[in-house]
């Protein structure tokens, strides 16, 4: 059974198409497993994925495996055929979906999200900000970790003042990453302390990676040594340990040099 991450936000424009590409990719490169990845975006609009993942907005999309009902028995089977595929990440839009549709088929939905955790590894979803939207509340209750961003200001940081906003949305764990952080007030210090949250991460505002985000280059940016592929990375790490697909390797124990030399010395003396 494969398992689940979301990316979300309270508020617009946080950057998490931004983070969902480049963890799918690091994830990918760090794993020591050929883990299946499958990123699905709910933003029921263009998004900038589709251009990351160099996927047309007329493939194959989550409306389409409803309409179809390829999450029947049956069909299970080619779900993870039928995604386009990029680099190795299979990727699901929601290009011609609308809130309409959603709210009638969103039993369907549940259903198709189930049998993808029967054909992928991990699922990625960048999801849609705030918590008005069925589908991306769906994909939030069936997530096995969330990625809540913020923005480094004290209106978009309301969410974390109060306790319906700060306790964990559906009992799973919540990774805080402050995105397009500054050396400005309020520092991650700040934060931390001010909204009493542990596990953050903070991605350094960079205007190579906005460069390179515009210019369809992302793919670059990704192979650079940089603060926020640094996040990145450590972020991907934490995930692959926290959902067991990190491969367990046996210690090698080193003998004493004490021992070793006494084994020299043993077979020079014959």
């Amino acid at each position: 059974m494969g398992k689940i991450v979301a990316v979300w936000s309270d508020v617009k424009k946080s950057g998490k198409s931004v983070v969902t590409y480049m963890l799918a990719n690091r994830i990918r490169e760090t794993s020591e497993k050929d883990l299946k990845i499958l990123v699905c975006c709910l933003n029921l609009k263009y998004s900038s994925l589709y251009r990351l993942f160099g996927v047309s907005v007329s493939a194959t999309g989550l409306e389409d495996l409803i309409n179809y009902q390829f999450f029947k028995a049956g069909n299970k089977s080619i779900l993870s055929d039928i995604a386009p595929d990029s680099s190795g990440i299979c990727f699901l839009g929601s290009y011609r979906t609308t809130n309409s549709y959603i709210n009638k088929n969103i039993e369907n939905y549940s259903k198709l999200i189930d049998e993808l955790k029967e054909n992928f590894d991990l699922i990625i979803f960048d999801t849609i900000s705030g918590n008005e939207n069925q589908l991306t509340n769906l994909a939030l209750q069936k997530s096995d970790i969330i990625l809540r961003l913020s923005v480094q200001d004290n209106e978009s940081l309301k969410g974390l003042t109060n306790p319906e906003g700060r306790k964990q949305l559906y009992n799973q764990e919540i990774i805080h990453i402050v995105s397009k952080y500054r050396n400005i007030y309020p520092r991650l210090c700040d934060i931390k302390r001010r909204y009493a949250i542990n596990k953050v991460y903070r991605m350094d505002y960079c205007d190579i990676l906005q460069e390179m985000k515009n210019r369809d280059s992302m793919h670059l940016y990704i192979q650079r040594e940089t603060a926020c592929n640094n996040t990145i990375m450590g972020i991907s790490k934490y995930i692959l340990e926290k959902l067991c697909f990190m491969s367990e390797k046996e210690d090698i124990k080193e003998e004493p040099r004490s021992y070793i030399r006494s084994l020299i010395g043993a077979f020079q003396r014959r």
